[in-house]
C-alpha cells in the first residue's frame, strides 16, 4: 500500500507522511529502539527487539506490496521521528475485516501534531483497503 503527505506541524515545520520502504529499515529501527525506550505505553522494551536493520527493511518492503497493510513514517527534516501502520487480525472471513494499529512518536516530537496525523493516515488507509474495524495494539 502506498501513501504520500505533507502536513505543517504547529511548530511550522514540515513533516512528510509516506509509506516506508526498503532502504528505511535502520531510521525505523532506530525510531523504534529510541520511542520504546521513552514510554512504558509500548509492547515491549528495546532490550527485547530482535530485528536487524535488514529484517526491518524486509518487513517495510512487504507492508508495501501488500494492498491491505502499511507503514507510514513521519520524517521531520529527513529523519524518521515516528511511525504508525495497520495490519490485518487474520484472513478467515470472520475477523477479515478488522485491522491492527500501532503509532510511535519521539518524545522530541511530542504535541506537534504528528501522532494525530499518523492517527488519521492510518484510517484513510483502513478505510482504503476495506476494513470496517481498528484496533488499537500497543
Amino acid at each position: 500500500m502506498q501513501y504520500y503527505r505533507h502536513i505543517a506541524l504547529k511548530d511550522g515545520r514540515d513533516c512528510c507522511l509516506r509509506n516506508g520502504t526498503e532502504q528505511d529499515g535502520a531510521a525505523v529501527l532506530r525510531n523504534f529502539l529510541l520511542t520504546h525506550d521513552q514510554t512504558d505505553w509500548m509492547l515491549t522494551y528495546p532490550e527485547e527487539c530482535r530485528m536487524t536493520e535488514e529484517q526491518e527493511g524486509q518487513f517495510l518492503k512487504e507492508k508495501t506490496e501488500n494492498s491491505r497493510e502499511i507503514e507510514i513514517l513521519a520524517e521531520v527534516d529527513g529523519k524518521v521521528v515516528g511511525t504508525a501502520g495497520i495490519g490485518c487480525v487474520g484472513n478467515k472471513v470472520k475477523v477479515r475485516h478488522r485491522a491492527e494499529l500501532g503509532v510511535s512518536v519521539e518524545r522530541e516530537y511530542w504535541r506537534l501534531g504528528i501522532g494525530r496525523a499518523l492517527l488519521a493516515a492510518c484510517i484513510e488507509c483502513a478505510k482504503a483497503a476495506g476494513y470496517l474495524q481498528l484496533e488499537l495494539s500497543m
